[in-house]
């Protein structure tokens, strides 16, 4: 006869599936010491708990010690406790049984589980007890309960917990697979995890996953990446090992630094070598101070604080013990008082409890100032091991790092949960030998965290190196650069020469170097290419038109009454003039044309200064027909600048440089940016908008382009993260329809939603190549294939109309009815559906409103379009530069999605993109075109001089310095 499903065995399960395995087969193990202290507490919280049921409540509303049966809850009684289920398959346990209202077989009530817990936080496991409980008394009252209740730490006070569907569901599939096991059907893989800490078959289980170098081991996996690993062949440590590939190091990396990587891991522990990836940096300072701190589990109370200071190669060792909570604060006045006496010092810590200690103390402490100063000053290091270093372990825990490092505790079982242990032992007893015991393992942390510094310290790049640095007793060490050396040898770039003639002799071999200072010596064609690209071609070519400037008023005190300045104060002004080059485009062709400006300068009769006019000293150097054509080519064709500028010498023989062409890429979106909020406006009155978004890597770091689109407009918006928070005021007012992927971002937005289809049927995709033989995933990725294919035919007919599609939603409405009533035993196959009910309110809303797509492909669209200029600009782009390329291919895009030419819409002049469609009609541009006020070109090398000093000794004020207005 197979074994019975306990409570005991659910509670396993839940932990770990190989756990509730062992349990269900009778397997037996010594429990560890910390589990033995939560059976004990769990006791203690049991009957405080009875005895404030029992005194809350009169003595015929409380039933203890009986057989769960219908006739014994039909009988409504309050409360009842130590419930036991039996039959021939399950033998259950209940806590309690509480009534609560609602209908069911028993009545206009039910009852809802109740459950002892040792521990002030209630965490997933004990939800799932709950719902698993749930279950059984759901199925005998005809109801299941959706509420359950938790005694919890002191255990006078019940906490309410919500059964939610997907704590029932998953309730569902333990029970199933429970019993599954019991009949020996399946058979759940080993998997080391979390709970193996407290668990009495650690041991066992982990000698059998080292024996078989299961990658469970490896602690930062998660059962998903095991099983994704397991899908490519990658079953064990040692072949995850060869699966590393070292990859050359981003120019720009980001600023957050590198994720872990497992093969790395894995290649550490196999070669028995630490490995440094890019360069660990810690702050240091005079004093280094070492910080660990003992707590008890469940609540937020530290007990003691261990200090080891190191000042000049002196160390200094410190205590501070608390006995009950209410010391908790002197014990950190006491860590403050120590670090006063200290000027210049950083604190180490191993983990992010030290700094949540620090920050929660800091409320109530008096010297805030001070508690700022030891914040700030703080240092995790083990964010810096987990992004840099790669120690030859299976976990970054401070135990397995400090080992591989030659360290050793004073107590050989020393571990967090031994320390609860004895914690929980000297508060029953009160034994001076465990508190030196706890002081003792405290400060062998502290000592641990010091030699795991030191070490970092050692192979931070500048040091003597890895291998020379590091002390006795610890692994050898190599950077990964030394494999990226080996996998990817120099080809080309710079070489750092260790001899200096070679680098001296290397350094005049460049070619641009032979061909400007060797070759010219010898060579008359060379001599005259150089002397010609040094020419200034901007002032040879011939002029088209003489403009002259005349004042009409004063720039100081806006007076009329001004002329040209003539006598002896009178300055001398150049004849030359400026130059300003436009293109003038027509059907027939591209013509250049050259406008020279001159000037005189002027006095005021009324001030007495003397100036020149502003439209001359504002003027532009590069009129808008030039403006328009260089961009349409930068923007409309995706020229690099360096093209366009050979090009505007080839062909108009004019010198534009790259610096002159960023200036007018970004006057021309300042000119434009008016044209863009018109847009934005436009786009949040309409009922329709997909939207998208996609990497780009700047100078700098990376940062996000956002996409939002209509069939009529494309609007471009660059944000240095992914996150939506600027959404709701970005679409403020936009009551359409939104048609985007499955990001979380969206959601938070005010307006019904279309996910797009296309995505989904690719995971779909995906998953069934993944899990070929999952008939399960199958009949769900059918079913809905079935259903979207009539739609779809549907629109190929008659187009996105309501009132064609309407016919559609009964199958849809039957599709999810059936989805939600039949979980699945296939985790592939129950993801899926959760996902799709997940997503229910916004995979068919097409079907309710007329002209909205299934798919995301206009946004889509706009971002393929942005990935030209991506790939070819990646890691060189500013975020101001970007932001103004933007801006001028949203309205490239706009326009071609309007139909109208790019071209033609720069050469208008035009800001109403609306209008320009409707008429088509050019703005007539002045003779003179300057820039706008208070922008200096960049071409201007310095400010001019004053022309003259007044009777005050006042001269003419520059033109401020600045960028594009806005």
């Amino acid at each position: 006869m197979s074994a019975k499903i306990t409570r005991d065995v659910i509670e396993s399960y839940l932990h770990c599936r190989y756990k509730g395995h062992l349990t269900l087969a009778g397997t037996r193990a010594e429990p560890a010491a910390y589990q033995t202290l939560r059976l004990r507490d769990r006791r203690d919280v049991r009957d405080r708990a009875a005895a404030a049921i029992r005194a809350d409540h009169a003595p015929g509303e409380v039933m203890c010690d009986f057989d769960l049966s219908l006739a014994v809850l039909k009988q409504g009684v309050t409360h009842l406790l130590d419930v036991r289920a039996e039959d021939e398959s399950v033998s259950l346990s209940f806590d309690g049984l509480r009534r609560v209202p609602g209908r069911s077989l028993l009545g206009d009530f039910h009852y809802a589980p109740v459950l002892y817990h040792e521990s002030e936080k209630v965490g997933l496991v004990q939800r799932l007890l709950l719902a698993a409980l749930g279950r059984v008394v759901g199925d005998l009252q005809g109801r299941q309960p959706d509420t359950a209740f938790v005694y919890r730490g002191r255990g006078d006070c019940p906490a309410r917990i919500s059964l939610t569907v997907r704590l029932q569901e998953a309730a569902s599939r333990a029970w199933r697979d429970l019993r599954e096991q019991q009949m020996g059907a399946s058979r759940p893989r080993l998997t080391l995890n979390g709970h193996c800490a407290e668990c009495e078959f650690r041991d066992g289980c982990h000698q059998e996953a080292t024996k078989t170098d299961d990658l469970s081991l490896l602690r930062g996996l998660r059962e998903k990446d095991i099983q994704r690993f397991a899908r490519k062949g990658i079953l064990t440590v040692t072949q995850l090992a060869h699966t590393f590939r070292p990859r050359r190091q981003r120019k720009r990396s980001r600023a957050g630094g590198h994720d872990h990587n497992p093969a790395l891991q894995a290649l550490a522990i196999r070669d028995r070598k630490t490995y440094v990836f890019g360069s660990p940096r810690l702050p240091d300072a005079p004093v280094r101070v070492y910080l660990d701190l003992e707590g008890k589990s469940g609540d937020s109370f530290v007990y003691l604080v261990g200090v080891i200071v190191v000042e000049e190669s002196v160390e200094s060792r410190h205590s501070f013990w608390a006995d009950r909570p209410e010391d908790e604060p002197r014990i950190f006045e006491q860590l403050l008082q120590l670090l006063r006496g200290y000027e210049d010092f950083r604190v180490f810590c191993y983990g992010s409890y030290e700094r949540a200690f620090l920050k929660r103390m800091r409320k109530h402490a008096g010297r805030k100032r001070l508690a700022d100063q030891v914040l700030a000053r703080t240092t995790n290091v083990l964010s810096v091991i987990y992004a840099h270093v790669y120690f030859p372990v299976y976990s970054n825990g401070l135990k397995d790092v400090a080992r591989s490092l030659g360290f050793a505790w004073a107590a050989p079982d020393a571990s967090g949960l031994q320390s609860l242990v004895w914690r929980s032992d000297w508060e029953r007893t009160g034994e001076d030998s465990l508190k030196q015991r706890l002081l003792q393992y405290n400060l062998d942390d502290c000592a641990a965290l010091k030699r795991v510094v030191e070490v970092l310290f050692a192979l931070a790049p500048g040091d003597a190196g890895c291998a020379s640095a590091t002390t006795a007793n610890a692994p050898p060490s190599a950077r990964v650069e030394d494999l990226d050396a080996l996998a990817f040898p120099r080809k080309s770039g710079s070489i750092a020469f260790a001899n200096p003639d070679f680098a001296a002799v290397n350094k005049l071999a460049y070619f641009d170097y032979q061909r400007e200072r060797v070759y010219v010596r010898t060579s008359r064609t060379l001599r005259k290419n150089v002397a010609r690209s040094k020419e200034r071609v901007n002032r040879k070519v011939r002029v088209s038109r003489e403009v002259v400037v005349e004042a009409g008023r004063c720039p100081h005190c806006r007076s009329e009454d001004v002329a040209i300045a003539t006598g002896d104060g009178a300055p001398v002004w150049p004849t030359a003039g400026k130059r300003a080059f436009d293109l003038v485009i027509t059907p027939a062709g591209i013509r250049r044309r050259v406008i020279r400006c001159r000037t005189r300068p002027y006095r005021c009769s009324n001030c007495g200064r003397i100036f020149v006019p502003e439209a001359y000293e504002r003027l532009d150097k590069h009129y808008h027909g030039l403006k328009s054509w260089a961009m349409h080519m930068h923007v409309g064709h995706r020229l690099g600048l360096a093209v366009v500028e050979a090009m505007f010498r080839e062909q108009f023989g004019l010198d534009v440089d790259r610096t002159e062409l960023h200036m007018i890429k970004g006057l021309l979106a300042h000119y434009y940016r008016p044209t863009y909020r018109q847009l934005l406006t436009s786009l949040r009155a309409g009922s329709l908008i997909h939207a998208d978004e996609t990497e780009v890597a700047l100078r700098t770091g990376r940062g996000y382009i956002w996409v939002f689109a209509s069939v009529e407009t494309v609007l471009y918006q660059y944000r240095p993260t992914r996150e939506g928070g600027f959404l709701g005021k970005y679409l403020e007012d936009f009551r359409g329809v939104l048609v985007s992927d499955f990001y979380a971002a969206y959601d938070a937005l005010p307006c019904p939603k279309q996910k797009c289809l296309i995505h989904l049927i690719r995971d779909m995709n995906q998953l069934l190549l993944n899990h070929p033989f999952d008939t399960e995933l199958k009949s769900v990725t059918e079913a809905f294939g079935r259903l979207l294919r009539a739609a779809v035919t549907t629109i190929d007919q008659h187009g996105l109309k309501r009132r064609h599609l309407g016919a559609h939603r009964p199958a849809v409405a039957d599709f999810f009815g059936t989805l939600s009533g039949q979980p699945f035993r296939s985790e592939a196959a129950e993801d899926l559906r959760q996902r799709l009910l997940r997503n229910r309110g916004g995979l068919f809303t097409f079907l309710e409103y007329d002209g909205v797509p299934w798919n995301n492909n206009n946004a889509e669209n706009a971002i393929r379009q942005f990935g030209y200029y991506r790939d070819r600009t990646a890691g060189r782009l500013g975020e101001t530069g970007l932001q103004e390329y933007l801006l001028l291919l949203s309205l490239c895009h706009t326009c071609r999605y309007r139909g109208v030419s790019f071209l033609q819409f720069l050469r208008s002049g035009q800001r109403d993109l609306d209008r320009f469609c409707e008429t088509r009609r050019r703005r007539r541009f002045p003779d003179m075109q300057v820039y706008p006020k208070g922008f200096i070109p960049p071409h201007y090398s310095r400010v001019r001089k004053p022309l003259a000093a007044n009777s005050a000794g006042e001269g003419v004020r520059p033109t401020p310095k600045g960028g594009v207005p806005g």
